[in-house]
């Protein structure tokens, strides 16, 4: 099964033998065009990649994807998580196995309601698989009960922060201006990476010398093509624009169609964030310190949300959630824990402290 796009970055699919297969199309057709909510190309993207992923494993069991049970869904998700991406050579992780899964009982909903099956391979109000350990579980044959749409649980993990002075050295060791000044705004902003590779000129203010603020609020288009507002520090604005002016006007292709987005590859292309992946690679092997652009997106939001705190904000955790574009506060509470744990810490190196200034 092969994805290809429209003049609107619009995904299809064309079979082996480059046929248009009805039923998976309409359903493509309707994700990106009729539904309305999702509007985001990357998103239909995502969309197509998955559910063509699924298409191929009905073709190599020979199957037909109308004939497919509950079994067959719980193989294919067995397989996801017991092999390595050939994409990345890496054990998928829980999140991507369960957007896989929730594209393809997406499609079989549709299918149902537009008569194209009878019934669901699966069950909504949840079921039991067998499962046989992936990565991070046991090699023996378990049963578990699973959420809707046949969904891994999500493993609780605690996050880890690096501290504050490793990040300050990771993100001065990049050798590039560029690099540099997007290590910087996601750490201190909180952007996603994609984010940071989709900032458009027109985002950000004409002339931040005449700025008087430290920080100044930007809108700007995050995940799902949702706007939000940003703070964005004023000193970081004015690197930019100096940035701007010098080096990636070297890479501005002369005659070419005029690029919004700030930052560039060599080439005068949109940086991709599987580009900036392979940087922050290269700078840990460098450094030594593992630190990816999510981590940096964690670092701002347990700073902010101890930061907001301690001088007695109303509601920080609702603050940090809207500056980071979170649809669910769930998402956020995550680092309520993180802060709630660094103050223990502290309060046991200060008890530390006191014990030894009153040792005899």
């Amino acid at each position: 099964m092969h994805v290809r796009f429209d003049q609107d970055e619009r995904p299809f699919l064309l079979d082996s033998e480059m046929r248009w297969p009805i039923e998976p199309n309409t359903f493509l057709h309707h994700i990106s065009r009729i539904r309305g909510k999702t509007s985001s190309p990357r998103t239909w993207r995502s969309y197509a990649y998955q559910f063509a992923d699924w298409l191929r494993f009905c073709e190599r069991a020979g199957l037909e994807w109308k004939h497919a049970t509950e079994l067959n869904i719980a193989t294919y998700r067995n397989i996801l998580a017991a092999e390595a991406s050939s994409h990345t050579n890496r054990s998928l992780k829980r999140n991507t196995i369960n957007h896989k899964l929730g594209v393809i009982c997406q499609f079989y909903r549709f299918a149902r309601q537009r008569g194209w099956i009878e019934v669901l391979p699966f069950d909504l109000a949840g079921t039991r698989v067998p499962f046989k350990g992936g990565a991070g579980c046991g090699s023996r044959a378990t049963g578990e009960t699973l959420n809707n749409n046949l969904r891994l649980r999500q493993a609780s993990e605690d996050l880890t922060i690096p501290a504050r002075r490793d990040v300050r050295q990771f993100v001065g060791s990049f050798h590039r201006w560029r690099d540099r000044l997007m290590a910087e705004i996601m750490w201190l902003s909180g952007m996603r990476c994609a984010e940071t590779c989709s900032l458009s000129l027109r985002d950000l203010p004409n002339n931040p010398a005449l700025l008087k603020k430290d920080a100044v609020a930007v809108t700007i288009t995050g995940k799902g093509q949702k706007r939000r507002a940003v703070l964005f520090p004023t000193r970081w604005l004015r690197s930019v624009d100096r940035y701007v002016h010098i080096e990636r006007r070297r890479c501005v292709s002369v005659g070419g169609e005029p690029i919004l987005n700030v930052f560039l590859g060599r080439s005068g292309k949109p940086l991709q964030p599987s580009a900036v992946t392979r940087v922050f690679l290269t700078n840990f092997r460098r450094t030594r310190l593992k630190i990816r652009p999510h981590t940096l997106r964690h670092c701002y939001a347990v700073e902010r949300l101890a930061y907001l705190q301690d001088i007695g904000a109303p509601n920080p955790l609702k603050i940090v959630q809207m500056e980071l574009g979170h649809a669910h506060m769930s998402t956020t509470e995550r680092y309520l824990h993180v802060t709630e744990f660094m103050r223990i810490e502290v309060i046991e190196r200060h008890n530390s402290f006191v014990d030894r200034l009153l040792e005899e």
